[in-house]
């Protein structure tokens, strides 16, 4: 299976949760571009500081303003990823929890014939695993991954 088609089944398993998962991808793409911003910003300043002519959007004699942009870029990259974290871990973990009960209730609903022919301790290993594994496609995806595929 490749990996777009992984990434696409598991976003999917979202659910009601799916809105939340578009917020985070949009406040991911907002931080590659402000990791893109913030070393233009840093060369305008040391321009400025070492005497060579600025042009273009940030053209200013004085490196004041251009500090003042530098600081809200890096405190915007700093708080942008710090509500993005907490946000993807609650997402993972209710949707964990969401994916484990739906799978629970599946496993009790299923006839007794087949409980008695199928060993319970091999279906809750299931069931944990692959949650488990849910969740850290979930975490990793929205903390990492899509930031990443972004900056590239």
């Amino acid at each position: 299976m490749s990996m777009l088609r992984l990434y696409t089944r598991v976003l999917e398993l979202l659910g009601k949760e799916a809105r939340l998962g578009w917020i985070l991808a949009f406040a991911n793409m907002l931080l590659a571009a402000a990791q893109f911003a913030e070393p233009v910003l840093f060369g305008k300043i040391v321009d400025v500081l070492s005497g060579r002519p600025v042009t273009g959007l940030f053209a200013t004699s004085s490196a004041w303003p251009l500090l003042a942009a530098w600081a809200a870029f890096g405190l915007f990259t700093i708080g942008c990823s710090a509500i993005v974290a907490l946000q993807a871990d609650r997402l993972a973990h209710r949707q964990r929890q969401a994916v484990l009960t739906d799978y629970f209730e599946h496993i009790l609903q299923l006839p007794l014939t087949f409980h008695s022919g199928t060993h319970s301790g091999r279906l809750m290993k299931v069931m944990l695993n692959g949650t488990d594994a849910l969740w850290r496609l979930w975490l990793g995806f929205f903390r990492e991954h899509f930031a990443a595929i972004m900056s590239l």
